[in-house]
């Protein structure tokens, strides 16, 4: 992402991906809609604390603030370049902090946040860049409070017809930090196997050359 998501294509990201943008966080925002985690702590006394991994240029942390205007609302993201095309967008949201940081899975300890300290964790359209996407899960998943949950969206790998393989190998040569992209049951299978329990899960399209899924999780009760 540090290589791909700099200058001009920061910049000029929200403009060239706008249709894919909408389409992806409008349905994103729904299932949070669904879920209104970002009330819960409300009965408490307290403000909701929602991260959004892999924020990019703040788009859908935005949206979030709009949502729930009294949480508190962290983005991290790997590109500095992106994080100031957020900080443009965000510059009037004073409960939104960005951080910059690795979503590699041997980097996932130093993120700054204490177990246990969110209601919500959001990340989309970056599913496909995690090296060891069930490493990342379970360390996001020790930053979930007791009741909190994760909601998860990418686009899809399709099936035959639909020439995946060379339209991969077109999306790895723009962007050679795609690492793999997934299908919705592959997701939840990832998802399970890092102790998440899953919630709501569908596919959805967000255009003729995107199909997507988005998930919707909470860390695995014991019995």
């Amino acid at each position: 992402m540090s290589t791909y998501y700099k200058g001009k294509r920061a910049a000029t990201y929200n403009r060239i991906w706008k249709t894919f943008s909408e389409k992806t966080l409008a349905t994103t925002v729904d299932y949070i809609k669904v879920s209104r985690l970002y009330e819960a702590p409300k009965a408490q006394g307290k403000h909701p604390r929602i991260l959004d991994v892999a924020c990019g240029t703040g788009l859908l942390l935005q949206k979030l603030a709009q949502l729930s205007p009294q949480a508190e609302l962290y983005g991290i993201d790997q590109s500095s370049d992106m994080l100031a095309q957020a900080q443009k967008i965000l510059a009037n949201e004073p409960h939104i902090h960005l951080t910059q940081g690795s979503l590699k899975s041997d980097k996932m300890t130093a993120l700054p946040y204490q177990p246990a300290s969110f209601d919500l964790i959001t990340c989309t359209n970056a599913f496909h860049y995690l090296d060891n996407p069930r490493a990342v899960l379970q360390s996001l998943a020790t930053l979930l409070s007791p009741h909190g949950q994760l909601v998860l969206e990418d686009y899809a790998r399709r099936p035959f017809p639909f020439p995946w393989k060379p339209f991969e190998w077109l999306i790895k040569g723009v962007d050679p930090q795609h690492n793999k992209a997934y299908t919705r049951t592959e997701a939840q299978q990832i998802c399970e196997a890092a102790g998440l329990q899953i919630l709501a899960a569908n596919d959805f399209s967000a255009g003729p050359l995107w199909q997507c899924w988005i998930i919707r999780a909470e860390v695995r009760k014991s019995n």
